[in-house]
């Protein structure tokens, strides 16, 4: 047993054993939080700390890996998860314990695995963890403006936050057209159109909607 153990902590497997242990915390927080009875934070609202401030190439990773859709500390799940046991597998396969220098190699293996997994893995997810949920449907929302509240709107992904008439603020994700100025934050935006397929809102800023 000593020795299993002491096989994780090699220093070719720390960098995979680590994101392991990371994720039995991530695991262990959303349990005690379930336990306590929190809310939780819904897959919208945990998106603005991560995205606040970032540019497009790093907003259009998180929309690759469908943060915003899929709560944050689920898609770190995927990540790590994934990132440990192919690191380990990838290990063993390469024969690390005799040529270290490969474990780079199989760092690369992980990090490719690990993004495909958790885009593809958190798709399957999108079905149980809605933004919120909503007494309006989304294409009641069309219509209403909002706050753009990550770093900018790409043509692939962002975030705004709007108030519904007469009930709650909620946080969308949205896409901005490819021959317009992309919304920055603070900007205010309308929500144009709704893509059912990828559960995510068209929008155009209301300054060129009021200029129309």
């Amino acid at each position: 047993m000593r020795a299993f153990l002491m096989y994780f902590f090699l220093s070719y497997n720390v960098y995979f054993t680590i994101p392991l242990a990371i994720v039995f915390l991530l695991v262990l927080f959303r349990l005690v939080k379930g336990i306590r009875g929190s809310d939780g934070t819904d897959a919208g609202e945990d998106i603005g700390p991560a995205a606040e401030g970032q540019h497009a190439p790093f907003v259009s990773i998180l929309g690759f890996l469908n943060v915003g859709k899929v709560p944050l500390v689920v898609v770190l799940i995927l990540l790590f998860a994934t990132w440990g046991i192919v690191g380990l597998v990838a290990n063993s396969a390469l024969d690390v314990a005799e040529v270290p220098q490969r474990v780079w190699l199989s760092c690369i293996i992980a990090l490719f695995f690990s993004f495909l997994s958790a885009r593809y893995i958190s798709i399957t997810f999108l079905k149980f963890f809605p933004q919120r949920e909503r007494d309006v449907s989304d294409d009641q929302l069309l219509g209403l403006s909002g706050r753009v509240i990550s770093g900018q709107i790409t043509t692939t992904f962002g975030t705004a936050r709007l108030r519904v008439p007469d009930g709650p603020e909620l946080t969308v994700s949205c896409r901005a057209k490819s021959d317009e100025t992309p919304p920055v934050k603070g900007d205010t935006v309308i929500l144009v159109d709704y893509d059912d397929t990828k559960r995510i809102f068209d929008v155009r800023k209301a300054e060129l909607m009021d200029a129309d």
